[in-house]
């Protein structure tokens, strides 16, 4: 075999494992997003239980709601590369009430590296835990201890005030299976993370547009 034979050769097996490479990769990929959509239904189809026994609906934790980053969204950026989104991003001005969602206990309020301020609240009743990133440390933010549904639980941020906020000021909200104290403060299943290496759900992070829409249908019907 002459050096021109050689050369075409080896281009097409290149180009033949390239090929193979991409597609498993991208059946790898297909596979593993419908595993996560079948789990995420699932624990949905679980909480209709607890959606069942509520009193009330839950909240919005906002008087108006405009998406910015969607939940479980694959971020591809320079900032949190590679990551998977573990909650939803609210676009909302600097300066704007941020609301409880429900009834429960303020277990953590105060500054966090990469939110500017940070608040959780633990729902016992529903098993759930909220989270409210991006809260201005300029204004008022609530106490430990108990809250109740629709109390002010702090104020939007500036996105000069923590460099994880990004150029538009916005809402980081989540809503998380068990309590805070479920949780370690490190690692890829620490109580405060915002992004996720696995799909979010499998990490106890449901959908919080999600959830809260199925409680205020059943509240509805």
């Amino acid at each position: 075999m002459n050096q021109r034979s050689k050369k075409l050769t080896w281009t097409f097996v290149t180009l033949l494992v390239m090929f193979f490479l991409f597609w498993g990769a991208k059946t790898y990929s297909e596979n593993y997003r419908v595993k996560a959509e079948k789990e995420l239904d699932h624990v949905h189809g679980e909480l209709q239980v607890v959606v069942d026994v509520m009193n009330q609906p839950y909240l919005f934790p906002l008087d108006n709601r405009s998406l910015l980053q969607n939940y479980a969204s694959f971020n591809t950026s320079t900032r949190f590369p590679n990551l998977h989104h573990a909650a939803i991003d609210y676009r909302v001005e600097p300066g704007s009430p941020v609301y409880a969602v429900a009834d429960g206990v303020v277990s953590f309020s105060g500054e966090m590296d990469g939110y500017a301020g940070l608040v959780v609240i633990d729902h016992s009743k529903e098993s759930l835990y909220s989270l409210y990133g991006h809260l201005s440390l300029k204004s008022d933010m609530v106490e430990l201890g108990s809250i109740k549904r629709g109390d002010i639980v702090g104020y939007i941020a500036e996105p000069s005030e923590s460099y994880g906020i990004g150029t538009v000021s916005h809402l980081h909200f989540a809503l998380r299976l068990g309590e805070k104290a479920d949780y370690p403060s490190s690692g890829d299943e620490r109580w405060m993370a915002g992004y996720t290496e696995r799909h979010p759900i499998f990490s106890g992070f449901i959908d919080p547009e999600r959830f809260i829409l199925q409680t205020v249908r059943w509240n509805q019907s």
